[in-house]
């Protein structure tokens, strides 16, 4: 008997339950913070003993737990046509998303950098000035 994505997902969701040890409330306060609502009954039944002989809907039951549970790499793609597609495109976004991470800690590395710079360009302008003063108070004396 072949396995459906439906099952291998199912299969993929009770080992990151057990694994992350993520209790039902959790599960569906997360679901809710993201804008899903499964009940809780559904949610037992889609971890219950068996349940990948069950038939959940794919979409508006087992990704949104998925969602909460897995990466998105790790939720199966749908075998089709343009699955490879899609598999390669979430690796692209993986290497983009980590690149933007890195991006913004340089980034935010150079705004230090930039103030610290400005402060020490201020501190210049005042010890400029002051000597400034001072060499005009001593030639006013001499003269």
């Amino acid at each position: 008997m072949e396995h459906t994505p439906a099952q291998e997902l199912i299969k993929q969701l009770k080992e990151a339950k057990k694994q992350k040890e993520f209790t039902y409330p959790r599960i569906m306060e997360r679901m809710e913070a993201k804008g899903h609502f499964i009940s809780l009954t559904t949610l037992r039944r889609v971890f219950a003993d068996g349940s990948e002989a069950g038939s959940f809907n794919y979409e508006t039951t087992l990704l949104p737990i998925a969602e909460v549970l897995l990466d998105p790499e790790d939720v199966p793609t749908e075998d089709g046509p343009q699955s490879k597609e899609i598999d390669a495109l979430k690796a692209i976004i993986h290497v983009q998303n980590e690149e933007i991470a890195r991006l913004h800690e340089l980034k935010e590395h150079l705004e230090n950098r930039v103030t610290f710079l400005l402060e020490q360009i201020d501190k210049k302008d005042r010890r400029m000035d002051e000597k400034d003063e001072l060499i005009k108070k001593l030639m006013e004396k001499v003269l």
